[in-house]
């Protein structure tokens, strides 16, 4: 049986960094899935709830198709480790652009999200991965449409 290391509070901080800037540049699915639990993986996203990593890579297909333009900036982060997983309470601003044909133009929008994620070590690679991530609120900032 192999030990896992304990989790930091500065790897989770880069996890989270790299998740977000990954998000921000669209980067390829495959670059995505490596932060993801590759069992038992579940985010609560405001629209729908996924399940393992097939549902993140439809789900992400999609969403890079709509949004543009995104910036996500860290508002909270607040981390709790214990010795085998990481609990961690954040809030985000997403701020990204959307064109719904047929617009003559995009719109701006601008959220504020409050989430909560439980990241824990693979087994497989030791590196640190999400295995939960739940949107608990989405709130638009003023002047900003909804979803």
């Amino acid at each position: 049986m192999t030990t896992l290391t304990r989790i930091s509070e500065a790897e989770v901080r880069q996890l989270v960094t790299d998740w977000f800037v990954k998000l921000d540049v669209h980067a390829p699915v495959e670059e995505m899935l490596p932060l993801l639990a590759p069992e038992n993986l579940e985010m609560q996203l405001p629209e729908v709830t996924l399940h393992g990593l097939d549902e993140f890579r439809s789900w992400y297909d999609g969403v890079i198709h709509i949004f543009f333009d995104e910036v996500h900036t860290m508002q909270s982060l607040d981390i709790n480790t214990a010795s085998q997983q990481a609990e961690v309470q954040l809030v985000v601003r997403w701020e990204a652009s959307r064109w719904n044909a047929p617009a003559a133009n995009s719109e701006r929008l601008a959220f504020d999200a409050a989430q909560r994620w439980v990241i824990k070590r693979s087994p497989d690679t030791q590196n640190l991965v999400i295995s939960t991530y739940i949107v608990d609120a989405l709130t638009p900032l003023e002047g900003f449409p909804n979803l």
